[in-house]
């Protein structure tokens, strides 16, 4: 899995962090875990859009406003499992 991308969280705004900039940093970072994956036949999973995507809601987020929620979790998960499931020839 890639990383998430937490500056698309609350606590990355109340924090009065650079929320550009972590996303760049972020992109790199995944950008290259991703070609190193590729360049050696590992499945590679990219949650960053599902960070992004409703990452700042209630209910995407612990009551500290940065860590993952269960529900969130859910849509990594949902996310994985049909990578998971080619790879074990379920698909």
């Amino acid at each position: 899995l890639s990383i998430p991308d937490w500056g698309a969280t609350r606590f990355a705004r109340q924090e009065r962090r650079d929320v550009t900039a972590i996303a760049r940093e972020i992109d790199g970072f995944n950008d290259i875990a991703r070609d190193m994956c590729e360049s050696r036949r590992i499945a590679f999973v990219d949650i960053r859009p599902v960070s992004r995507d409703d990452g700042d809601s209630d209910a995407m987020l612990a009551d500290d406003g940065l860590h993952p929620s269960s529900a969130m979790y859910a849509r990594w998960v949902d996310a994985a499992l049909p990578v998971a499931h080619r790879l074990l020839g379920d698909a």
